[in-house]
């Protein structure tokens, strides 16, 4: 289940139509969530770009790597199926062959601007976090725990 979990949730990414965000965590616990159109699986590593060295997710990342810490991402897509990711920092690539790649992809589809960097994430655990799947984890799992208005609405036939 699990394998065919990512599965989904990796085609999910790979789809141009998808809506992707990363979630990071500033210095003082607040959340910041921004959507990065990059994020992607490539060559068996998930990776974005980052296009300013001095934005608030390139200063979070960095200290998500430096201090051991994860961030999350999410990926819905076109369809309305959305799979979350936590994610682990790995590093950010600034120069060499797979910067340069990036850099020129960037530059073509913005106009000449390039990027600051590639940061490079082991995946920790993926989820589907589609309505439909939630709800049938959540009957599963606790098939008595159930909203009043749920249990009114079927006894007096509304």
């Amino acid at each position: 289940m699990a394998n065919k979990v990512k599965e989904k949730a990796l085609a999910a990414l790979s789809d141009q139509g998808s809506l992707k965000i990363l979630a990071t965590i500033d210095e003082n616990g607040a959340s910041h969530l921004t959507p990065k159109g990059s994020l992607r699986f490539e060559d068996d590593r998930l990776l974005h770009w980052e296009i300013l060295e001095s934005s608030k997710t390139n200063r979070n990342l960095t200290r998500a790597l430096w201090f051991d810490k994860t961030v999350s991402a999410l990926a819905i897509a076109p369809d309305r199926s959305a799979y979350s990711f936590e994610l682990k920092p790995i590093r950010n690539v600034v120069s060499g062959k797979l910067f340069s790649k990036h850099y020129e992809e960037a530059a073509a589809k913005f106009n000449g601007r390039g990027i600051a960097g590639v940061w490079i994430y082991e995946i920790l655990s993926v989820s589907d976090q589609s309505a439909k799947t939630r709800i049938a984890e959540e009957k599963a799992a606790r098939p008595y725990f159930t909203h009043l208005d749920q249990i009114a609405k079927k006894t007096d036939g509304r």
